[in-house]
């Protein structure tokens, strides 16, 4: 399989790593990836070496945290999932991986594109906003950027009944804020 390591600043690698796709333990999951999806702030911030990316570990690391694929090999104990299940996860950016049934894997529903489905793992770090924040409905929210973050936070504002307030250093963030149901959106 193939994955994509960064050995320092800049330089990224696509490596080629042996999955054991043939031995599965009682409660794996193999699964090959159909797409994987870039988060501009954050990958881009560990491409680029910054200092301060939340969670980043010592290089070489590996990059992303939000992949989408097909079920194609299950273990002997393994009930939730079944080979061809589209599932979404939040392993790195590779070509396949093997995972614990118990790992943060979820089905993707009949009919949802995958380039929606992809963010699914974002949108669940925006909402989690919400939840730690205590929020409660009819309060207002201020979003301050609008990266993929921001804007999952901006579009689930009102689903939690707030009132949210886009705050961004670009006019077509902005305007895709107001889009994605902003009542305000401020430069």
């Amino acid at each position: 399989m193939k994955i994509a390591m960064l050995h320092g600043p800049r330089d990224l690698r696509i490596e080629d790593l042996t999955l054991d796709t043939e031995n599965l333990e009682d409660d794996q999951i193999w699964v090959e990836t159909e797409i994987t999806g870039f988060k501009i702030g954050t990958d881009r911030g560990n491409y680029e070496g910054a200092e301060q990316v939340p969670g980043a570990p010592d290089f070489p690391r590996w990059v992303g945290d939000s992949n989408l694929g097909v079920v194609r090999g299950v273990g002997s104990k393994v009930t939730k999932f079944a080979v061809g299940d589209r599932v979404v996860s939040r392993h790195p950016h590779q070509s396949a991986y093997v995972a614990r049934d118990s790992e943060s894997i979820v089905h993707v529903p009949d009919g949802v594109a995958a380039e929606d489905a992809v963010f699914a793992h974002l949108y669940a770090l925006s909402m989690h906003c919400y939840t730690k924040a205590f929020f409660a409905p009819g309060e207002t929210v201020a979003v301050v950027g609008l990266g993929v973050l921001g804007l999952g936070a901006v579009a689930l504002g009102p689903l939690f009944g707030a009132r949210v307030v886009g705050l961004g250093n670009s006019s077509v963030r902005l305007d895709m804020a107001r889009q994605m149901g902003a009542h305000e959106a401020l430069l």
